[in-house]
C-alpha cells in the first residue's frame, strides 16, 4: 500500500473526485512542476513520476503529482527528477511562441482531463488506495 500522499493537481476532473488529500492549482503544467519542486526543497518525496504518460507536458494542460504527505530529509532522487521535468518542458516551451496546449479547444481539454485522471485512478488502484 502506497504510504500517506498528497495528490497535487491542476485538473479540475481529478478534484471533483474529491480524493481526501487533493490540492488543486489552477496553473499551467510546467508551474505545477515548479511548485512541486519547491515541496520536494522542504523535504516531500515525489511518489509519482512526473512524466507519467506519453503526453508531453507542452501538449497537455493536465498533470497531477504524488507527493509523500510527511516531510523527512531531502530526497535527492526527488529533487532531480523533478528539476528534470521542469527542463524538459521549459525546453519544449520555448519551442513555439504559443504552447501547445493552449491552443486546444474545450472537448480536447476534456480529453486530456480523462488521460489525466486514468492515470490517477490507475496509481491509486496499484497503491491500494
Amino acid at each position: 500500500m502506497l504510504e500517506s500522499f498528497r495528490i497535487i493537481t491542476n485538473n479540475p476532473a481529478v478534484v471533483e473526485k474529491n480524493y481526501a488529500e487533493n490540492e488543486y492549482y489552477d496553473v499551467d503544467v510546467l508551474k505545477l512542476f515548479q511548485m512541486v519542486a519547491g515541496e520536494t526543497a522542504k523535504g516531500y518525496r515525489l511518489l509519482s513520476h512526473p512524466l507519467t504518460s506519453s503526453v508531453r507536458p507542452d501538449i497537455t494542460p493536465y498533470k497531477t503529482v504524488f507527493l509523500s504527505k510527511s516531510r523527512g530529509c531531502v530526497d535527492a532522487e526527488s529533487q532531480i527528477l523533478i528539476e528534470q521535468a521542469i527542463a524538459y518542458a521549459e525546453r519544449l516551451y520555448e519551442i513555439r511562441e504559443i504552447p501547445i496546449y493552449q491552443r486546444w479547444d474545450d472537448k480536447a481539454k476534456n480529453d486530456f482531463q480523462l488521460i489525466d485522471l486514468s492515470i490517477t485512478e490507475r496509481a491509486l488502484e496499484i497503491a491500494g488506495a
